[in-house]
């Protein structure tokens, strides 16, 4: 039953996360939270994503800013490792709460999504990006709308936004899965749990493709400064629950 649920709410995750340019699958946390427990989220989310991830970006292939990978990948690398480590060692509440705001701050950064930028970006500094956000991703399990003011700011706009996200995204989750099994953070149970949602991020991800095409840039900045609140606000109330 709990690999039925976390199938159709992969579907469903991932299909809202593509048109929202990735964010959605915060919305898991709650979910494998409650059906398996929280301290079971991070790796459970990194095994969906390394299953979804692969086809998302085979999908979009063709829309990938490889410039912005180049320099997104060295720092992503070392801080998928660092992150995934550190969530074996320590709790990451106070982290949680941080992105967290941080996301739920974009809603006013870009004006409720009239605004098409909120600050100037530029290439050479996705390469800190990559590694503040992959260490965060490997403390809290999936941390991905974290980018997007940055990939927004610089100018990427839906299929390439996705696309280039979905390449970093699989690079990370990779290392961080290795992480995990490394240091005996993953059981065959949470690779079946992993793998039921990620089968059904795949349907989602499918779905999603043709609906994104009718999309306006102006709707998609919407749909992803939305997702974006939404999923600062599931970070922070997690914070807020975990510490009462």
């Amino acid at each position: 039953m709990i690999e039925l649920l976390l199938l159709v709410s992969g579907v469903l995750i991932w299909y809202l996360s593509t048109l929202a340019a990735g964010g959605g699958v915060l919305l898991l946390v709650p979910i494998i939270s409650f059906l398996v427990g929280p301290h079971l989220v991070a790796p459970t989310v990194t095994i969906a994503k390394c299953v979804a991830s692969p086809y998302r970006a085979l999908v979009f292939w063709s829309y990938i800013d490889w410039r912005v990978i180049l320099w997104l990948t060295p720092g992503t690398l070392v801080g998928a490792m660092f992150g995934a480590y550190t969530y074996t060692q320590m709790s990451p509440k106070w982290i949680q709460l941080i992105i967290g705001l941080f996301l739920m701050s974009t809603i006013f950064q870009y004006r409720f999504g009239h605004r098409k930028r909120s600050f100037p970006m530029s290439l050479p500094y996705f390469l800190p990006l990559g590694l503040v956000t992959a260490f965060a991703s490997g403390l809290v399990g999936a941390v991905g709308p974290l980018k997007n003011p940055f990939l927004l700011n610089y100018g990427l706009e839906k299929e390439s936004l996705i696309a280039t996200k979905a390449c970093n995204g699989l690079l990370m989750q990779l290392v961080k899965l290795g992480t995990y099994i490394t240091f005996a953070a993953v059981t065959f149970e949470l690779a079946v749990y992993g793998l039921a949602a990620g089968l059904g991020g795949i349907i989602g991800v499918t779905l999603a493709k043709r609906k994104l095409h009718k999309v306006s840039f102006e709707r998609f900045r919407v749909y992803t400064i939305f997702i974006m609140f939404i999923s600062g606000l599931i970070l922070v109330l997690r914070t807020l629950y975990d510490l009462v």
